[in-house]
């Protein structure tokens, strides 16, 4: 409850402590989600040529180990008949996106034979941010199959969805989780063959 004091001439108000710890708790959960979320948008160009770095020492094209950077859905298609794609939507001026990355490059010799790895740069292809309804980037998806022209996607619990949306990794994901739902994927694709 608000009271008002006259100091002075001079209006002065006080908060309760629950309606100022109740302030403080809701600034606190909004700074959160803002740092974790990961970038919504990033102009920086002084971090782009550390991030371009990155990407080519992560790929190593004298084991055929390579993470792909797609500019055509042509290459997604074409790597399903190989196995999923696990997918990275973001940019290189994005640091988590980096960090998603660095990530990918530690997965990447596991899975080296039954699945491929995949970054769209939506700032280069602005289209592809409109195709899979990007938002937030790093925005990860791991991408099972096509199934009547649509992308058929893994989500976390395993089943398989047409929605993107509900089967999509926002921010930095853990190393761990990624795997987990990559495998289900690969089982899953066994089981229909």
């Amino acid at each position: 409850m608000k009271r008002l004091h006259r100091i002075q001439g001079k209006k002065r108000i006080h908060f309760s402590l629950p309606t100022l710890i109740k302030s403080l708790s809701t600034l606190a959960i909004f700074c959160f989600l803002i740092f974790s979320s990961g970038c919504t948008d990033s102009d920086s160009s002084d971090n782009e040529t550390d991030l371009a770095e990155i990407t080519e020492n992560v790929s190593d094209s004298g084991t055929g180990m390579e993470l792909i950077e797609v500019t055509n859905l042509s290459q997604i298609d074409e790597a399903l008949k190989k196995g999923p794609v696990v997918l990275k939507l973001g940019s290189k001026g994005c640091i988590p996106c980096g960090e998603q990355e660095e990530i990918f490059s530690e997965l990447l010799p596991k899975y080296q034979d039954s699945a491929s790895f995949m970054l769209i740069d939506i700032k280069q292809n602005p289209e592809f941010a409109t195709e899979f309804g990007v938002r937030v980037i790093p925005d990860t998806c791991i991408i099972m199959d096509i199934e009547n022209g649509k992308y058929m996607y893994m989500r976390q619990d395993g089943s398989k969805s047409q929605e993107r949306t509900s089967a999509r990794f926002l921010g930095v994901t853990d190393k761990e989780i990624l795997s987990e739902t990559l495998e289900k994927a690969i089982e899953s694709r066994k089981t229909e063959e």
